[in-house]
């Protein structure tokens, strides 16, 4: 497998912002970046919608499998447009200051908190999944996400 770090990403994608507004970091530019990731996001969906109209609507686990496994045109698809999808998320996190690890980090802490405040996973059945001292949940609350991270018993609204 290839790997790629997020800076060699984002310096790549700086190549590829050919937009009326690109760079300027105002509304218009959130307003088309917002758009085309709802685009590309619909695309992905589009695909998928035309796999099920040419091989029906097959929930069974089995053809589950085979869809994810097998090498089709539909699947192919699917997936460039999720790195269509990719490239919008990119540029808006670079937009709001933040990377994708950001992100996922921001994102993993809104989805613990808010599995077990509302009791869907118990949190001895959920444990924190970073081990490094430094992206302890209590770390990353109290020092990373000062401003917009929700304080114990809070509930994070989204």
């Amino acid at each position: 497998m290839i790997e790629i770090t997020h800076n060699q990403y984002v310096e790549f994608l700086n190549t590829t912002k050919w937009y009326a507004h690109a760079n300027e970091y105002n509304a218009k530019e959130v307003a088309y970046l917002t758009l085309g990731l709802v685009g590309e996001s619909g695309e992905f969906a589009d695909e998928f919608k035309k796999a099920v109209r040419e091989c029906g609507f097959d929930l069974s686990e089995n053809a589950w499998n085979n869809f994810i496994t097998d090498e089709t045109e539909h699947k192919k698809k699917m997936i460039a447009e999720l790195g269509d999808v990719l490239w919008y998320m990119t540029n808006m996190c670079t937009l709001f200051g933040i990377t994708l690890e950001d992100l996922m980090i921001r994102n993993t802490y809104k989805l613990h908190t808010r599995l077990i405040e509302k009791e869907i996973i118990p949190e001895k059945d959920l444990p924190w999944p970073f081990t490094d001292p430094m992206k302890s949940k209590d770390n990353i609350r109290d020092n990373y996400f000062k401003e917009d991270m929700p304080k114990d018993g809070e509930e994070y609204v989204c």
